[in-house]
């Protein structure tokens, strides 16, 4: 790994909550490889992992990959598109600045895209110097279909001379903007089999119901491939060399203490990183790291107070009992005993209820409360049986 040097009061050497870019970003090589290959080869994709995992990371990395072999590629967050004329708005913006020397352009140049669209958005020239498109926030879902099937007939006709991908972040969102959308893009896809379609979600049972399943709008559409964790070697040597880089050195025990605490989410373990740097005077020590995570579960006491309190009293003893010790047999005897759950199937309501929250996550056939920080914070067995 190439060692990077921050310069004095660059600050600090972790990050979390946002997308990790450039140095940040660590492992995940053959996860890369498979995605990048594939969008080179005109294979559509599909990543389902729990949140927290990086696969926006993983795709921004890929996205700046195959861009930089001249790919189009058109990238959509759907969870930042709050309807359907915001979604099309966005396509249609991406699309612009997929074509190749459309930065910085005309007016007349983006005028002249806009006429591709039978809607006809106007143009409008941000700060930053990029034109973005908007729709008009009636626009009526024909017409938004219409435009989503305009974006993928421009891919379309640039997958002639180059890879054209279109990027579907947070693709569990979609069927919040129309139910209609994923056997849209279906027939989209069928019709245009060179554009290569990438999509990312966290919700297993919302993704498997529009992608994975048998029965499934998009089923044989994607490949899948699995994202877990970032293996501990890459995530112990990343830890090591960050700190290092920012002044205040880790060995490796620690390192792997404070993955032990944080993980095995990428974001969690940069976060708790992140608390241990300003917690540590010089060298990040095992101290450094558990005070680390008192700040780092104090920062979130007012969101788990709510999340707690909003959840009805079956499914608090179940966190409670699963903070204190993940298991895989939630329909055993010893677990309802030690959950304070009277019936098999109010546990198992209580498990799924939790699951589709994305409270709790299942790994290696052991459920586990998702979030470590949350999972600190949870109040014992004992006290929610007292």
């Amino acid at each position: 790994m190439t060692r990077t040097i921050l310069p004095p009061g660059a600050g600090n050497p972790f990050h979390y909550g946002t997308p990790a870019t450039g140095d940040y970003f660590t492992g995940r090589r053959n996860e890369l490889q498979a995605v990048v290959s594939r969008m080179r080869s005109e294979v559509s994709v599909v990543l389902i992992s729990p949140r927290r995992y990086g696969k926006t990371s993983l795709l921004r990395r890929a996205e700046e990959r195959v861009r930089r072999s001249g790919a189009s590629v058109v990238f959509i967050d759907v969870l930042l598109c709050k309807d359907l004329p915001t979604l099309a708005s966005s396509l249609a913006t991406q699309a612009l600045h997929a074509r190749p020397g459309m930065v910085g352009r005309s007016a007349k140049a983006a005028a002249d895209f806009c006429r591709r669209f039978r809607a006809a958005p106007h143009a409008e020239l941000g700060e930053d110097g990029r034109w973005r498109l908007h729709f008009a926030p009636h626009l009526a879902t024909a017409d938004a279909d219409r435009t989503i099937s305009e974006v993928y007939l421009l891919l379309a006709e640039q997958a002639e001379e180059r890879p054209s991908i279109l990027v579907l972040d947070e693709f569990q969102a979609i069927t919040d903007l129309g139910a209609h959308l994923p056997r849209l893009l279906k027939g989209l896809a069928d019709t245009y089999p060179r554009v290569v379609l990438a999509l990312a979600g966290s919700k297993h049972h919302l993704m498997q119901r529009m992608v994975v399943d048998a029965d499934a709008p998009l089923y044989g559409m994607c490949q899948a491939i699995g994202l877990g964790p970032v293996d501990d070697e890459s995530m112990v040597e990343y830890l090591v060399q960050r700190a290092a880089s920012g002044g205040k050195p880790m060995v490796r025990s620690v390192a792997e203490e404070l993955i032990s605490l944080a993980g095995p989410a990428p974001n969690d373990i940069q976060r708790l990183a992140f608390e241990a740097y300003l917690a540590a005077p010089s060298a990040i020590d095992i101290e450094a790291v558990r005070r680390g995570l008192l700040m780092t579960v104090s920062h979130g006491v007012h969101e788990y107070a709510e999340i707690w309190n909003t959840r009805p009293p079956g499914q608090r003893r179940v966190l409670g009992a699963l903070a204190d010790a993940p298991t895989g047999h939630t329909s055993s005897k010893a677990f309802r005993e030690r959950s304070g759950v009277s019936s098999t199937s109010s546990v198992q309501k209580a498990i799924e209820a939790l699951d589709q929250a994305e409270l709790i996550v299942r790994r290696d056939g052991t459920w586990h409360v998702a979030d470590p920080f949350f999972r600190a914070w949870v109040p014992s067995p004992d006290v929610l049986h007292g």
